[in-house]
């Protein structure tokens, strides 16, 4: 099927994007890389997957209909079973404001869209440190 992987255990990662065309690619991206990854839709429903997988890591749009990132991460962040669940939050806005209210909300880091593959491995990399 596939090349066996070098630990046991695959990190696991939750994508949250309501754009299907860019939480796939990053799936497939992060797949690729090794990592097993969740992908949802909706913000609404991410919380729910997060609290019942109990990811590694949560990558997250800034701004998707309903729910923005920042108040996903601060519900996120008021779960005691997943407050320390890291966050990196992406979007296609380089505006100061959004870069630093979502830092201030509880991401660890802000990318901007479009997201470099090899950028986004290596931020991920560090964060799980490995």
């Amino acid at each position: 099927m596939g090349k066996a992987k070098h630990t046991a255990v695959r990190r696991k990662i939750v994508i949250v994007d309501d754009d299907v065309l860019i939480r796939e690619t990053v799936r497939l991206a992060l797949d690729h890389a090794g990592y097993y990854v969740i992908a949802v839709g909706e913000a609404d429903r991410a919380l729910t997957v997060v609290r019942t997988e109990k990811p590694d890591l949560v990558i997250m749009d800034l701004y998707m209909p309903g729910t923005d990132g920042r108040e996903l991460i601060r519900e996120l962040k008021a779960d005691p079973e997943i407050a320390a669940t890291p966050v990196i939050l992406f979007s296609g806005s380089d505006e100061a404001i959004d870069v630093v209210s979502g830092l201030q909300s509880g991401a660890i880091e802000y990318l901007g869209k479009p997201v470099d593959g090899d950028v986004l491995l290596a931020k991920i990399r560090h964060i799980l440190k490995g």
